[in-house]
């Protein structure tokens, strides 16, 4: 049930990032003929059409998208596509479509085309950041309701061992889950430095017995332990986290760290994605399958640990699409920041074939790194 769940999570957290493609499009005089609320793929079911634009669920039950007229390079003619469009647009289309045929092309004509291609650079940037906006709204407005309701952590106060692996030196030297981490040998352990204190201070015994100091139920327990002396395993075996004592927060606090907390994500994640970039860290990609395993396992752990996990994920899908590569939002945009800066657009053929193989090698990635999520599964 939780995987269902999951699934059910990240599919909204991708349809409301769609959402906010269609309503900045419609905000902007956009025609959109098409919102697949649930799906991609070819439309199984029609829900019924709202202002010109047709909801569907679509074949295969993953994400959504919607089909802005105009936006593809490919999409240029002079009728817009078959079975799609009302009178009043289709009228706008062809007054649009005459009106540019001319040297002295009409502004106001152009205006009232329902193509993306037609509308001023302001209002495709605005389309085009649409969805990733709509994800760190999202974002922000689930951490503001969950820092409202359960408070946020204050000053860390101590490290915490948060899981075990068996087998392993400081599951086999008796540590639990729960324990603080207080010494490493003679080194006291300072919890504003984070785990690091604890790898660092363990490092130099790889191999050889070190007293551990823990504080369990309020006392203070020694145990030896003999840290893994293969630099290619971890040192002890266990999952350690930084703790503090939660803190109630009112509602002017809550709004500002709610919407620090995206932004303060998104810089940690770009800073760990240009540390592994430079191989200055090891990392694992992640795809959909290991994605939904993390939203399934944080909604185990209750309420709270799920609405953060969608959170996280909503913040994540925001910043992943705004990341300057073919076919993704922010390689269409870099396209119109050419424009902006160069005052010409670039070649519609250029930027469909950028787009059409950066979209194939994308969905390529995603099904090599799904299959080996999967694999890891088993």
């Amino acid at each position: 049930m939780s995987i269902l769940a999951a699934i059910v999570a990240l599919c909204v957290v991708i349809i409301i990032h769609e959402g906010g493609h269609y309503l900045a499009a419609v905000w902007t005089g956009m025609k959109v003929d098409r919102f697949s609320v649930f799906g991609i793929g070819p439309t199984i079911v029609k829900l019924g059409t709202w202002r010109g634009t047709e909801f569907v669920i679509s074949a295969i039950p993953f994400g959504a998208f919607v089909l802005i007229r105009g936006m593809e390079p490919s999409d240029e003619g002079d009728t817009p596509p078959a079975g799609h469009g009302d009178a009043i647009d289709d009228d706008a289309w062809a007054k649009a479509m005459a009106a540019t045929r001319g040297e002295a092309a009409s502004k106001a004509a152009r205006a009232a085309s329902p193509n993306f291609r037609d509308k001023p650079l302001w209002a495709r940037a605005a389309v085009l950041a649409g969805g990733p906006f709509a994800n760190y709204l999202t974002a922000m407005l689930i951490f503001f309701a969950v820092f409202l309701a359960a408070g946020v952590p204050g000053k860390t106060d101590r490290i915490e061992v948060a899981k075990l692996t068996e087998g392993q030196p400081a599951a086999m030297a008796g540590l639990q889950v729960g324990d603080r981490i207080v010494k490493v040998g003679e080194v006291a352990i300072d919890p504003a430095l984070g785990t690091q204190a604890v790898v660092d201070a363990t490092k130099p015994h790889r191999g050889h017995t070190v007293d551990i100091t823990v504080l369990r139920d309020g006392q203070e327990l020694v145990l030896p332990v003999q840290p893994n002396g293969d630099e290619n395993e971890p040192a002890l075996g266990a999952a350690l986290v930084p703790g503090a004592d939660i803190r109630p927060v009112g509602a002017g606090e809550a709004a500002v760290l709610a919407v620090n907390e995206p932004i303060r994500i998104t810089r940690d994640q770009l800073g760990g994605l240009y540390r592994w970039a430079t191989g200055q860290l090891e990392a694992e990609m992640q795809g959909p399958a290991r994605i939904v395993k993390h939203i399934a396992t944080s909604i185990e752990s209750g309420l709270l640990s799920f609405l953060k996990t969608v959170a996280l994920i909503s913040t994540l899908l925001g910043m992943f699409n705004l990341l300057p590569l073919p076919a993704l939002d922010g390689g269409r945009l870099t396209f119109l920041g050419y424009e902006a800066l160069s005052r010409r657009r670039a070649s519609a053929r250029v930027e469909e074939l950028v787009h059409g193989y950066g979209m194939l090698a994308l969905l390529v990635l995603i099904a090599l790194v799904t299959v080996g999520d999967i694999r890891s599964f088993l």
